[in-house]
């Protein structure tokens, strides 16, 4: 004698298991993309810093090999900033007269901006907080003035529009070291 067979129940989810779980998927997607979002811009600003610091190394260690100036210059003009590396074409006794470009221009970030930012207080060995647009190197290494005076004061400040800040400063020997301010400076 056949006996009737129970009907098979398929596995799976059913459909408000599914939609509870991508209810959850979504929350989490929500609160997690403005955390991402800040991270990704203060990578993106310390990437920045860490590009300056790379560059003015760079540009020390050329004026040193061709014995020569060069210097790293910032045009705040446009957007995004950019910045050249440029070598002295024209020497007079005590001065650079004329520079040439080399190397094409880099550029910051969209986001990042010639700033201080939330920072209170100066970065690398100022006594107070300036803004440095241009580094000069002499034939030996050392940052220079536009007298041709040596100078520790020269230190480049960025930030983003939500406050992070960090700084490049440039040291009496020419070393290039960069900062990351979170309650106070902190090295890269």
């Amino acid at each position: 004698m056949n006996t009737p067979k129970s009907p098979k129940r398929c596995s799976g989810f059913s459909l408000v298991e599914l939609s509870i779980m991508l209810f959850v998927f979504i929350a989490l997607i929500a609160v997690a993309i403005p955390n991402v979002m800040e991270m990704l811009r203060a990578n993106r600003l310390t990437g920045d810093a860490l590009s300056l610091v790379r560059q003015l190394s760079l540009a020390r260690q050329r004026a040193g090999a061709d014995f020569t100036w060069t210097e790293i210059v910032i045009d705040n003009s446009t957007t995004p900033i950019n910045y050249t590396l440029q070598i002295c074409s024209t020497k007079a006794t005590s001065s650079c007269t004329t520079f040439t470009t080399e190397g094409g221009t880099q550029y910051l970030s969209s986001t990042t901006a010639l700033g201080f930012g939330s920072s209170s207080g100066a970065a690398g060995g100022q006594t107070t907080a300036a803004q440095t647009t241009t580094v000069i190197f002499n034939s030996r290494g050392i940052p220079i003035d536009n007298t041709g005076s040596p100078t520790a004061a020269d230190t480049i400040y960025l930030a983003d529009s939500l406050g992070n800040a960090c700084a490049v400063s440039v040291t009496l020997s020419g070393h290039a070291r960069g900062w990351r301010y979170s309650t106070e400076w902190v090295g890269l």
